[in-house]
């Protein structure tokens, strides 16, 4: 396994040095400078964060400087309540999934840098902030305006809570956390694989979100393995090994990803799930084929335009028609009236039309940018082209950076 982990090795650096070269210095702190998108979001700033302390910790370059610099950053970006903002094109509202991300980085920091100073307040108040966004027996509130039960959210809420509460002795979060997770299980499907969100349908939304989805199991995999690693849960290991045997399943052995079994149209082909997925593969390698990674990592390195990762996984003349055909089948996923179909498998075409051409930056499709109709419902804002997309990156190297600083692949 030596050399994959050289080729993992390879692909992070390449991608962390093109990374680095968008962050900007500004009078002590620093912060990740969007220019495909002309956001600047804290999640991604600390995505990049967590991948160097990672880096500190194997003793491969001195980031010391750099991290303090970036944590000083993402403490001023913190809100009084103790919640970090999720910054859009459309909106700059607090967020739980961008608050765990921040909290979790922080936490990396007091762990491996203890000499960086971050005042317990900070914590605390992120801590609090968090189990108040509780509605109901482990389901979290993913935004301010966003209350469905998205099952991400509450693994990513979970890790921090779990992390923290162990931390401080503190039950009360421990509990939370534990409560998050039993939300998460209990909602999993026989053959492994975990919906995007609950049957209730919750606002926003005007309809429920009960649907596979590959990027997002891998997501929500990735943080209840964080969550696992503290408490060893059996049940929940068994959750975990579940579904990393349905991504297996929804992978062909080439190691591109069965996209059409996934049903959540704004996640379709979102480039970062096959960095999680290697991720979870070398960790559970016991009964992943030594192939299997090595084709999901030669189909990772394959969707980088200069060290950035593009938002979606790279298409052709070829795969884009046969999306299309495949586009009925993909928008008849999910338990939705025949309208709503026909407007998910327009959007899928949308989508197989729009990676095909790549630009420089972000173009927002004016197709889905009225706030009418099916557009009303979509997530994220939807691009006409193919872009480098930082937030895609980011994800990509903590996630590879998790994968190396375990040292599983020798």
């Amino acid at each position: 396994m030596v050399e994959i982990k050289n080729q993992i090795e390879k692909i992070f650096l390449n991608s962390l040095n093109e990374t680095m070269q968008h962050l900007k210095l500004d009078d002590g702190m620093a912060f990740l400078e969007d220019k495909f998108t002309g956001v600047v979001r804290t999640r991604t700033t600390a995505e990049l964060c967590s991948a160097l302390i990672k880096m500190q910790k194997l003793n491969k370059k001195n980031y010391r400087d750099t991290i303090e610099k970036i944590t000083n950053w993402i403490i001023t970006k913190q809100n009084e309540d103790g919640s970090w903002n999720e910054t859009h094109v459309n909106y700059d509202n607090p967020s739980s999934v961008f608050t765990s991300i921040c909290g979790l980085t922080l936490l990396e920091v007091t762990e491996e840098l203890p000499d960086i100073k971050i005042p317990e307040e900070v914590l605390s108040k992120t801590a609090n902030f968090l189990i108040k966004q509780e509605i109901k027996n482990g389901h979290f509130k993913k935004s301010e305006y966003y209350h469905a039960d998205v099952l991400n959210a509450d693994a990513m809420v979970s890790a921090f809570l779990i992390k923290y509460g162990t931390k401080q002795n503190a039950q009360e979060f421990i509990e939370a956390a534990k409560r998050g997770i039993k939300n998460i299980i209990s909602q999993q499907k026989e053959d492994g694989g975990f919906p995007y969100g609950s049957k209730v349908v919750q606002y926003p939304y005007k309809h429920h979100l009960d649907v596979p989805c590959i990027h997002y199991q891998s997501v929500t995999l990735y943080y209840l393995h964080k969550c696992n690693e503290i408490i060893q849960n059996r049940e929940l290991e068994k959750s975990i090994h579940d579904g990393v045997r349905w991504l297996l399943n929804n992978q062909k052995n080439t190691g591109e990803f069965k996209w059409d079994n996934s049903g959540l149209n704004f996640a379709l082909y979102l480039t970062a799930t096959y960095a999680f997925a290697i991720f979870l593969y070398c960790i559970y390698s016991s009964y992943v084929d030594k192939s299997r990674i090595e084709n999901t990592i030669l189909i990772l390195n394959q969707q980088y335009r200069e060290g950035l990762l593009l938002r979606w996984e790279k298409s052709s003349m070829g795969k884009m028609i046969q999306g299309l055909l495949f586009s009925f089948k993909g928008g008849f996923i999910g338990k939705y009236s025949i309208n709503f179909k026909i407007l998910r498998i327009m959007h899928r075409m949308h989508r197989e039309i729009s990676r095909l051409r790549e630009n420089s930056k972000m173009i927002p499709s004016k197709v889905t940018r009225v706030k009418i109709g099916y557009s009303a419902i979509l997530s994220t804002v939807e691009s006409s082209t193919n872009y480098p997309d930082l937030y895609m990156t980011t994800q990509a190297l903590d996630a590879i950076a998790s994968t190396l600083e375990r040292d599983r692949v020798q």
